[in-house]
Protein backbone atom coordinates (compact mmCIF):
# COMPACT_ATOMS: atom_id res chain seq x y z
CA UNK A 1 0.00 0.00 0.00
CA UNK A 2 3.01 2.25 -0.03
CA UNK A 3 3.14 2.67 -3.80
CA UNK A 4 4.34 6.06 -5.03
CA UNK A 5 4.15 7.63 -8.46
CA UNK A 6 7.02 6.69 -10.72
CA UNK A 7 9.72 9.27 -11.25
CA UNK A 8 10.30 10.39 -14.78
CA UNK A 9 6.80 9.52 -15.94
CA UNK A 10 6.35 12.95 -17.50
CA UNK A 11 9.47 12.47 -19.64
CA UNK A 12 8.21 9.06 -20.73
CA UNK A 13 5.06 10.64 -22.11
CA UNK A 14 7.08 13.31 -23.93
CA UNK A 15 9.20 10.64 -25.61
CA UNK A 16 6.18 8.58 -26.58
CA UNK A 17 4.25 11.25 -28.43
CA UNK A 18 4.91 14.73 -27.12
CA UNK A 19 2.55 16.99 -25.24
CA UNK A 20 0.30 17.46 -28.30
CA UNK A 21 -0.48 13.74 -28.30
CA UNK A 22 -1.31 13.89 -24.60
CA UNK A 23 -3.50 16.96 -25.17
CA UNK A 24 -5.54 14.95 -27.70
CA UNK A 25 -6.06 12.00 -25.35
CA UNK A 26 -7.16 14.28 -22.52
CA UNK A 27 -9.47 16.08 -24.97
CA UNK A 28 -11.14 12.74 -25.80
CA UNK A 29 -11.46 11.96 -22.11
CA UNK A 30 -13.20 15.28 -21.42
CA UNK A 31 -15.54 14.63 -24.35
CA UNK A 32 -16.74 11.27 -23.07
CA UNK A 33 -16.93 12.30 -19.42
CA UNK A 34 -19.00 15.35 -20.33
CA UNK A 35 -21.37 13.26 -22.41
CA UNK A 36 -21.85 10.95 -19.42
CA UNK A 37 -22.78 13.84 -17.14
CA UNK A 38 -24.60 16.08 -19.64
CA UNK A 39 -27.10 13.48 -20.88
CA UNK A 40 -28.98 13.81 -17.57
CA UNK A 41 -30.35 17.24 -18.55
CA UNK A 42 -31.82 16.18 -21.94
CA UNK A 43 -33.16 12.95 -20.40
CA UNK A 44 -34.88 14.90 -17.60
CA UNK A 45 -36.28 17.40 -20.14
CA UNK A 46 -37.64 14.49 -22.23
CA UNK A 47 -39.21 12.88 -19.14
CA UNK A 48 -40.93 16.17 -18.24
CA UNK A 49 -42.10 16.72 -21.80
CA UNK A 50 -43.52 13.19 -22.07
CA UNK A 51 -44.64 12.80 -18.44
CA UNK A 52 -42.83 9.48 -17.98
CA UNK A 53 -40.28 7.82 -15.73
CA UNK A 54 -39.32 9.28 -12.37
CA UNK A 55 -40.95 12.61 -13.23
CA UNK A 56 -44.38 11.29 -14.19
CA UNK A 57 -47.10 13.26 -12.36
CA UNK A 58 -44.54 15.15 -10.25
CA UNK A 59 -46.19 18.36 -8.90
CA UNK A 60 -42.96 20.37 -9.38
CA UNK A 61 -41.17 18.53 -12.21
CA UNK A 62 -38.49 21.15 -12.88
CA UNK A 63 -37.49 21.29 -9.21
CA UNK A 64 -37.37 17.49 -8.99
CA UNK A 65 -35.35 17.29 -12.20
CA UNK A 66 -33.02 19.91 -10.79
CA UNK A 67 -32.35 17.97 -7.59
CA UNK A 68 -31.35 14.96 -9.71
CA UNK A 69 -28.73 17.11 -11.45
CA UNK A 70 -27.63 18.74 -8.22
CA UNK A 71 -26.98 15.41 -6.51
CA UNK A 72 -24.48 14.49 -9.24
CA UNK A 73 -22.51 17.64 -8.53
CA UNK A 74 -22.70 17.15 -4.77
CA UNK A 75 -20.74 13.93 -5.33
CA UNK A 76 -18.51 15.48 -7.97
CA UNK A 77 -17.35 18.33 -5.72
CA UNK A 78 -16.40 16.13 -2.78
CA UNK A 79 -13.69 14.07 -4.50
CA UNK A 80 -11.96 17.08 -6.06
CA UNK A 81 -9.41 17.76 -3.33
CA UNK A 82 -8.89 14.12 -2.19
CA UNK A 83 -8.33 13.09 -5.84
CA UNK A 84 -5.84 15.91 -6.35
CA UNK A 85 -4.07 14.85 -3.17
CA UNK A 86 -3.96 11.22 -4.34
CA UNK A 87 -2.76 12.36 -7.78
CA UNK A 88 0.14 14.27 -6.23
CA UNK A 89 1.02 11.08 -4.33
CA UNK A 90 0.32 8.20 -6.76
CA UNK A 91 0.48 9.92 -10.12
CA UNK A 92 -2.04 12.04 -11.97
CA UNK A 93 -2.34 9.54 -14.83
CA UNK A 94 -3.48 6.77 -12.50
CA UNK A 95 -6.31 9.02 -11.28
CA UNK A 96 -7.31 9.90 -14.84
CA UNK A 97 -7.63 6.21 -15.74
CA UNK A 98 -9.59 5.51 -12.54
CA UNK A 99 -11.99 8.35 -13.28
CA UNK A 100 -12.77 7.08 -16.78
CA UNK A 101 -13.33 3.48 -15.72
CA UNK A 102 -15.41 4.50 -12.72
CA UNK A 103 -17.59 6.87 -14.77
CA UNK A 104 -18.20 4.28 -17.47
CA UNK A 105 -19.38 1.63 -15.01
CA UNK A 106 -21.56 4.03 -12.98
CA UNK A 107 -23.15 5.52 -16.11
CA UNK A 108 -24.04 2.05 -17.40
CA UNK A 109 -25.56 1.14 -14.03
CA UNK A 110 -27.57 4.40 -14.08
CA UNK A 111 -29.36 3.15 -17.17
CA UNK A 112 -30.21 -0.18 -15.52
CA UNK A 113 -31.83 1.14 -12.34
CA UNK A 114 -35.58 1.09 -11.83
CA UNK A 115 -36.47 3.73 -9.22
CA UNK A 116 -35.69 7.35 -8.35
CA UNK A 117 -33.63 6.79 -5.19
CA UNK A 118 -31.28 4.26 -6.77
CA UNK A 119 -30.94 6.48 -9.86
CA UNK A 120 -30.00 9.44 -7.66
CA UNK A 121 -27.48 7.27 -5.77
CA UNK A 122 -25.86 6.15 -9.03
CA UNK A 123 -25.69 9.72 -10.32
CA UNK A 124 -23.92 10.66 -7.06
CA UNK A 125 -21.58 7.70 -7.55
CA UNK A 126 -20.88 8.81 -11.13
CA UNK A 127 -20.06 12.29 -9.84
CA UNK A 128 -17.70 10.91 -7.21
CA UNK A 129 -15.75 9.06 -9.91
CA UNK A 130 -15.69 11.94 -12.39
CA UNK A 131 -14.53 14.21 -9.58
CA UNK A 132 -11.15 12.50 -9.76
CA UNK A 133 -10.51 13.78 -13.27
CA UNK A 134 -10.39 17.57 -13.26
CA UNK A 135 -7.57 18.25 -10.81
CA UNK A 136 -5.35 15.56 -12.31
CA UNK A 137 -6.02 16.54 -15.92
CA UNK A 138 -5.21 20.19 -15.18
CA UNK A 139 -2.03 19.18 -13.34
CA UNK A 140 -0.83 16.96 -16.22
CA UNK A 141 -1.42 19.70 -18.80
CA UNK A 142 0.56 22.18 -16.69
CA UNK A 143 3.40 19.68 -16.13
CA UNK A 144 3.98 18.64 -19.75
CA UNK A 145 3.24 21.92 -21.56
CA UNK A 146 5.85 24.68 -22.04
CA UNK A 147 4.90 27.70 -19.92
CA UNK A 148 4.53 29.90 -23.02
CA UNK A 149 1.74 27.59 -24.26
CA UNK A 150 0.22 26.55 -20.94
CA UNK A 151 -2.92 28.67 -21.17
CA UNK A 152 -3.51 27.51 -24.75
CA UNK A 153 -3.06 23.88 -23.69
CA UNK A 154 -5.51 24.22 -20.82
CA UNK A 155 -8.04 25.73 -23.22
CA UNK A 156 -7.58 23.30 -26.11
CA UNK A 157 -7.89 20.22 -23.92
CA UNK A 158 -10.99 21.69 -22.32
CA UNK A 159 -12.72 21.89 -25.71
CA UNK A 160 -13.56 18.25 -25.11
CA UNK A 161 -16.02 19.56 -22.53
CA UNK A 162 -17.70 21.64 -25.23
CA UNK A 163 -17.83 18.76 -27.72
CA UNK A 164 -19.22 16.39 -25.09
CA UNK A 165 -21.92 18.84 -24.04
CA UNK A 166 -22.86 19.55 -27.66
CA UNK A 167 -23.08 15.85 -28.54
CA UNK A 168 -25.21 15.23 -25.44
CA UNK A 169 -27.61 18.05 -26.39
CA UNK A 170 -27.89 17.09 -30.05
CA UNK A 171 -27.78 13.28 -29.99
CA UNK A 172 -29.69 12.41 -26.82
CA UNK A 173 -33.16 13.49 -28.06
CA UNK A 174 -32.76 11.35 -31.18
CA UNK A 175 -31.52 8.38 -29.13
CA UNK A 176 -34.55 8.79 -26.87
CA UNK A 177 -36.88 8.78 -29.88
CA UNK A 178 -35.20 5.61 -31.18
CA UNK A 179 -35.42 4.10 -27.71
CA UNK A 180 -39.12 4.87 -27.59
CA UNK A 181 -39.60 2.80 -30.75
CA UNK A 182 -37.39 -0.09 -29.58
CA UNK A 183 -38.01 -0.23 -25.82
CA UNK A 184 -41.28 1.62 -25.31
CA UNK A 185 -41.81 5.09 -23.85
CA UNK A 186 -41.35 4.10 -20.19
CA UNK A 187 -37.94 2.46 -20.73
CA UNK A 188 -36.52 4.69 -23.48
CA UNK A 189 -34.77 7.06 -21.03
CA UNK A 190 -32.21 4.37 -20.13
CA UNK A 191 -30.78 3.99 -23.66
CA UNK A 192 -28.45 7.06 -23.69
CA UNK A 193 -26.79 5.92 -20.45
CA UNK A 194 -26.20 2.42 -21.81
CA UNK A 195 -24.87 3.59 -25.18
CA UNK A 196 -22.51 6.35 -23.98
CA UNK A 197 -20.98 4.34 -21.12
CA UNK A 198 -19.23 1.94 -23.53
CA UNK A 199 -16.73 4.33 -25.20
CA UNK A 200 -15.84 5.77 -21.78
CA UNK A 201 -14.88 2.32 -20.53
CA UNK A 202 -12.91 1.54 -23.69
CA UNK A 203 -10.92 4.79 -23.50
CA UNK A 204 -10.13 4.16 -19.83
CA UNK A 205 -8.72 0.75 -20.68
CA UNK A 206 -6.76 2.16 -23.63
CA UNK A 207 -5.17 4.90 -21.49
CA UNK A 208 -4.29 2.40 -18.78
CA UNK A 209 -2.32 0.45 -21.35
CA UNK A 210 -0.76 3.52 -22.98
CA UNK A 211 0.39 5.07 -19.71
CA UNK A 212 1.78 1.75 -18.50
CA UNK A 213 0.44 2.23 -14.98
CA UNK A 214 1.31 -0.72 -12.72
CA UNK A 215 -1.75 -2.62 -11.51
CA UNK A 216 -0.70 -2.26 -7.86
CA UNK A 217 -0.46 1.54 -8.22
CA UNK A 218 -3.94 1.75 -9.75
CA UNK A 219 -5.31 -0.55 -7.06
CA UNK A 220 -3.77 1.43 -4.21
CA UNK A 221 -5.06 4.74 -5.53
CA UNK A 222 -8.47 3.20 -6.32
CA UNK A 223 -8.92 1.74 -2.85
CA UNK A 224 -8.16 5.06 -1.19
CA UNK A 225 -10.52 6.91 -3.52
CA UNK A 226 -13.22 4.27 -2.93
CA UNK A 227 -12.93 4.63 0.85
CA UNK A 228 -13.47 8.36 0.64
CA UNK A 229 -16.24 7.96 -1.93
CA UNK A 230 -18.26 5.36 -0.04
CA UNK A 231 -18.31 7.60 3.01
CA UNK A 232 -19.40 10.56 0.91
CA UNK A 233 -22.10 8.50 -0.84
CA UNK A 234 -23.54 7.24 2.45
CA UNK A 235 -23.59 10.74 3.96
CA UNK A 236 -25.20 12.41 0.94
CA UNK A 237 -27.87 9.76 0.44
CA UNK A 238 -28.69 9.74 4.15
CA UNK A 239 -29.28 13.49 4.07
CA UNK A 240 -31.22 13.33 0.78
CA UNK A 241 -33.50 10.46 1.84
CA UNK A 242 -34.10 12.08 5.23
CA UNK A 243 -35.14 15.31 3.52
CA UNK A 244 -37.49 13.38 1.22
CA UNK A 245 -38.96 11.47 4.18
CA UNK A 246 -39.60 14.71 6.05
CA UNK A 247 -41.42 16.08 3.01
CA UNK A 248 -39.02 18.99 2.40
CA UNK A 249 -39.23 20.76 -0.96
CA UNK A 250 -36.53 20.26 -3.57
CA UNK A 251 -34.77 23.55 -2.77
CA UNK A 252 -34.61 22.58 0.91
CA UNK A 253 -33.39 19.13 -0.09
CA UNK A 254 -30.59 20.69 -2.14
CA UNK A 255 -29.77 23.08 0.72
CA UNK A 256 -29.53 20.17 3.15
CA UNK A 257 -27.27 18.26 0.75
CA UNK A 258 -25.10 21.35 0.22
CA UNK A 259 -24.82 21.89 3.98
CA UNK A 260 -23.77 18.26 4.41
CA UNK A 261 -21.24 18.72 1.62
CA UNK A 262 -19.74 21.75 3.37
CA UNK A 263 -19.38 19.72 6.57
CA UNK A 264 -17.64 16.98 4.61
CA UNK A 265 -15.36 19.57 3.01
CA UNK A 266 -14.40 20.71 6.51
CA UNK A 267 -13.46 17.11 7.32
CA UNK A 268 -11.37 16.93 4.13
CA UNK A 269 -9.59 20.14 5.12
CA UNK A 270 -8.84 18.80 8.60
CA UNK A 271 -7.56 15.45 7.32
CA UNK A 272 -5.63 16.51 4.21
CA UNK A 273 -5.20 20.23 3.99
CA UNK A 274 -4.09 21.65 7.32
CA UNK A 275 -0.57 22.28 6.00
CA UNK A 276 -1.47 22.87 2.34
CA UNK A 277 -0.58 26.29 0.93
CA UNK A 278 -3.30 25.64 -1.67
CA UNK A 279 -5.81 26.22 1.13
CA UNK A 280 -4.05 29.10 2.89
CA UNK A 281 -3.19 31.59 0.16
CA UNK A 282 -5.69 34.48 0.18
CA UNK A 283 -5.34 35.02 -3.55
CA UNK A 284 -6.18 31.40 -4.29
CA UNK A 285 -9.20 31.59 -1.99
CA UNK A 286 -10.44 34.54 -4.08
CA UNK A 287 -10.03 32.41 -7.20
CA UNK A 288 -11.86 29.45 -5.65
CA UNK A 289 -14.88 31.48 -4.53
CA UNK A 290 -15.04 33.60 -7.70
CA UNK A 291 -15.29 30.37 -9.73
CA UNK A 292 -18.68 29.51 -8.19
CA UNK A 293 -20.61 31.75 -10.67
CA UNK A 294 -18.69 30.16 -13.57
CA UNK A 295 -19.84 26.66 -12.68
CA UNK A 296 -23.32 27.98 -11.90
CA UNK A 297 -23.48 29.41 -15.43
CA UNK A 298 -22.07 26.26 -17.01
CA UNK A 299 -24.60 24.01 -15.33
CA UNK A 300 -27.60 26.29 -15.55
CA UNK A 301 -27.22 26.27 -19.33
CA UNK A 302 -25.60 22.83 -19.40
CA UNK A 303 -28.64 21.31 -17.66
CA UNK A 304 -31.60 23.43 -18.74
CA UNK A 305 -30.63 25.04 -22.09
CA UNK A 306 -32.70 22.51 -24.03
CA UNK A 307 -35.81 23.33 -22.00
CA UNK A 308 -35.13 27.10 -22.10
CA UNK A 309 -34.98 27.14 -25.90
CA UNK A 310 -37.89 24.72 -26.25
CA UNK A 311 -40.25 26.82 -24.12
CA UNK A 312 -39.07 30.23 -25.37
CA UNK A 313 -39.56 29.24 -29.00
CA UNK A 314 -42.44 26.76 -28.66
CA UNK A 315 -40.25 24.13 -30.29
CA UNK A 316 -40.27 20.52 -29.21
CA UNK A 317 -37.29 18.89 -27.51
CA UNK A 318 -35.83 17.61 -30.78
CA UNK A 319 -36.43 20.93 -32.55
CA UNK A 320 -34.70 22.88 -29.81
CA UNK A 321 -31.69 20.53 -29.64
CA UNK A 322 -29.64 22.20 -32.39
CA UNK A 323 -30.17 25.71 -31.00
CA UNK A 324 -29.38 24.64 -27.43
CA UNK A 325 -26.31 22.82 -28.71
CA UNK A 326 -24.86 26.14 -29.90
CA UNK A 327 -23.83 26.87 -26.30
CA UNK A 328 -21.62 23.80 -26.23
CA UNK A 329 -20.34 24.47 -29.75
CA UNK A 330 -19.36 28.02 -28.74
CA UNK A 331 -17.41 26.64 -25.80
CA UNK A 332 -15.31 24.69 -28.28
CA UNK A 333 -14.23 28.00 -29.80
CA UNK A 334 -14.00 29.93 -26.55
CA UNK A 335 -11.73 27.62 -24.55
CA UNK A 336 -8.73 27.80 -26.92
CA UNK A 337 -9.47 31.46 -27.68
CA UNK A 338 -9.27 32.28 -23.99
CA UNK A 339 -6.08 30.27 -23.75
CA UNK A 340 -4.51 32.16 -26.62
CA UNK A 341 -5.55 35.52 -25.18
CA UNK A 342 -4.21 34.50 -21.78
CA UNK A 343 -0.82 33.63 -23.28
CA UNK A 344 -0.69 36.91 -25.24
CA UNK A 345 -1.37 39.21 -22.29
CA UNK A 346 0.95 37.33 -19.90
CA UNK A 347 0.39 36.31 -16.30
CA UNK A 348 0.45 39.82 -14.80
CA UNK A 349 -2.49 40.99 -16.93
CA UNK A 350 -4.61 37.83 -16.88
CA UNK A 351 -6.79 38.99 -13.94
CA UNK A 352 -7.73 42.15 -15.88
CA UNK A 353 -8.49 40.06 -18.97
CA UNK A 354 -10.76 37.82 -16.91
CA UNK A 355 -12.71 40.81 -15.58
CA UNK A 356 -13.34 42.05 -19.14
CA UNK A 357 -14.41 38.61 -20.41
CA UNK A 358 -16.60 37.82 -17.41
CA UNK A 359 -18.37 41.17 -17.74
CA UNK A 360 -19.03 40.25 -21.37
CA UNK A 361 -20.59 36.96 -20.24
CA UNK A 362 -22.87 38.79 -17.80
CA UNK A 363 -24.00 41.23 -20.50
CA UNK A 364 -24.70 38.37 -22.93
CA UNK A 365 -26.74 36.51 -20.30
CA UNK A 366 -28.88 39.63 -19.77
CA UNK A 367 -29.54 39.75 -23.52
CA UNK A 368 -30.65 36.11 -23.40
CA UNK A 369 -33.07 36.97 -20.58
CA UNK A 370 -34.63 39.69 -22.74
CA UNK A 371 -34.93 37.33 -25.73
CA UNK A 372 -36.52 34.61 -23.62
CA UNK A 373 -38.99 37.07 -22.10
CA UNK A 374 -40.02 38.38 -25.53
CA UNK A 375 -40.29 34.90 -27.13
CA UNK A 376 -37.75 35.94 -29.79
CA UNK A 377 -36.99 34.02 -32.94
CA UNK A 378 -35.05 30.82 -32.06
CA UNK A 379 -32.28 31.84 -34.45
CA UNK A 380 -31.70 35.02 -32.42
CA UNK A 381 -31.78 33.07 -29.17
CA UNK A 382 -29.37 30.48 -30.54
CA UNK A 383 -27.03 33.24 -31.72
CA UNK A 384 -27.10 34.87 -28.29
CA UNK A 385 -26.32 31.51 -26.67
CA UNK A 386 -23.39 31.09 -29.05
CA UNK A 387 -21.92 34.56 -28.30
CA UNK A 388 -22.38 34.06 -24.58
CA UNK A 389 -20.75 30.63 -24.81
CA UNK A 390 -17.63 32.06 -26.49
CA UNK A 391 -17.23 34.72 -23.81
CA UNK A 392 -17.95 32.20 -21.06
CA UNK A 393 -15.47 29.54 -22.17
CA UNK A 394 -12.75 32.16 -22.77
CA UNK A 395 -13.21 33.56 -19.28
CA UNK A 396 -13.14 30.10 -17.68
CA UNK A 397 -9.83 29.22 -19.37
CA UNK A 398 -8.24 32.48 -18.19
CA UNK A 399 -9.59 31.89 -14.66
CA UNK A 400 -8.02 28.41 -14.55
CA UNK A 401 -4.72 29.74 -15.85
CA UNK A 402 -4.57 32.41 -13.13
CA UNK A 403 -5.19 29.66 -10.59
CA UNK A 404 -2.33 27.62 -12.05
CA UNK A 405 -0.07 30.71 -11.93
CA UNK A 406 -0.73 31.06 -8.20
CA UNK A 407 -0.40 27.35 -7.40
CA UNK A 408 2.28 26.46 -4.79
CA UNK A 409 5.11 24.26 -6.14
CA UNK A 410 4.27 20.57 -6.00
CA UNK A 411 0.63 21.20 -5.11
CA UNK A 412 -1.05 21.72 -8.48
CA UNK A 413 -3.30 18.70 -8.03
CA UNK A 414 -4.49 20.01 -4.68
CA UNK A 415 -4.89 23.56 -6.03
CA UNK A 416 -7.01 22.59 -9.03
CA UNK A 417 -8.89 20.10 -6.88
CA UNK A 418 -9.80 22.83 -4.40
CA UNK A 419 -10.72 25.20 -7.27
CA UNK A 420 -13.23 22.70 -8.61
CA UNK A 421 -14.43 21.63 -5.18
CA UNK A 422 -15.44 25.16 -4.21
CA UNK A 423 -16.64 26.06 -7.71
CA UNK A 424 -18.96 23.05 -7.76
CA UNK A 425 -21.12 24.79 -5.16
CA UNK A 426 -22.43 26.67 -8.20
CA UNK A 427 -23.04 23.43 -10.09
CA UNK A 428 -24.91 21.93 -7.13
CA UNK A 429 -27.21 24.96 -6.85
CA UNK A 430 -27.75 25.76 -10.54
CA UNK A 431 -30.04 22.91 -11.68
CA UNK A 432 -32.32 22.90 -8.65
CA UNK A 433 -32.43 26.64 -7.87
CA UNK A 434 -33.17 27.56 -11.48
CA UNK A 435 -35.74 24.74 -11.66
CA UNK A 436 -37.48 26.06 -8.54
CA UNK A 437 -37.51 29.60 -9.98
CA UNK A 438 -39.03 28.22 -13.19
CA UNK A 439 -41.78 26.46 -11.24
CA UNK A 440 -42.45 29.59 -9.16
CA UNK A 441 -42.52 32.17 -11.97
CA UNK A 442 -43.69 30.11 -14.93
CA UNK A 443 -40.73 31.03 -17.17
CA UNK A 444 -36.94 31.21 -17.18
CA UNK A 445 -36.39 35.00 -17.07
CA UNK A 446 -35.77 35.35 -13.32
CA UNK A 447 -33.42 32.33 -13.27
CA UNK A 448 -31.35 33.80 -16.12
CA UNK A 449 -31.11 37.24 -14.50
CA UNK A 450 -29.87 35.66 -11.26
CA UNK A 451 -27.07 34.03 -13.24
CA UNK A 452 -26.05 37.40 -14.72
CA UNK A 453 -25.88 38.93 -11.24
CA UNK A 454 -23.61 36.15 -9.98
CA UNK A 455 -21.23 36.71 -12.91
CA UNK A 456 -20.92 40.40 -12.04
CA UNK A 457 -19.93 39.38 -8.49
CA UNK A 458 -17.23 37.05 -9.89
CA UNK A 459 -15.75 39.82 -12.04
CA UNK A 460 -15.70 42.17 -9.04
CA UNK A 461 -13.87 39.63 -6.88
CA UNK A 462 -11.10 38.94 -9.40
CA UNK A 463 -10.66 42.69 -9.97
CA UNK A 464 -9.06 42.81 -6.52
CA UNK A 465 -6.18 40.67 -7.84
CA UNK A 466 -5.05 43.15 -10.48
CA UNK A 467 -5.87 46.18 -8.33
CA UNK A 468 -3.68 44.86 -5.52
CA UNK A 469 0.03 45.54 -5.60
CA UNK A 470 1.00 41.87 -5.04
CA UNK A 471 -0.76 40.72 -8.20
CA UNK A 472 1.54 42.89 -10.33
CA UNK A 473 4.65 40.80 -9.65
CA UNK A 474 5.51 37.71 -11.64
CA UNK A 475 5.90 35.38 -8.69
CA UNK A 476 4.79 37.08 -5.47
CA UNK A 477 5.16 35.18 -2.20
CA UNK A 478 1.94 33.57 -1.01
CA UNK A 479 -0.14 35.52 1.48
CA UNK A 480 -1.53 32.98 3.90
CA UNK A 481 -4.28 32.96 6.47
Amino acid sequence: MGVRKQSGSEEAVREKGGYHSLWFLLFLSWTLLYIDRSITGPVVAWMIDNDVGFLADAPLPFALGGIIGSMFFAGYMLTQFPAGYLGDRFGHRAMIVLSLLWSGVATMMSGLTKNLSSFVALRVLTGLGEGAYYSNDRAVVCEVTPESKRSLGLGLVFTGLALGMTLAFVLTPFILEAGEAWLGQEAAWSLPFLIFSIPTLLLGLALWRRFGIPREMLTSAGLRLALWSLGFLAALMCVYLSAVYLGLGQLFQASAVLFASILLIAIIYRRLGATSLALRDRRLIIMYVSAIPLLYTLWFFGFWALMVVSEASDLGISGAAVYAGLFGLANGLGYPLGGRLGDLVGRNHRPRLYVVLCTGVAASVMVIALLVDSKADPLLLGGALFIMGVFFASSQTVHMTITGDLSPPGQRGQTFGMWNLVAEVGAVLAPVLSGVLRDMTGDWTMAILLDALLLVVSAAMVSFLWLSKTAKHSAPPPTTI
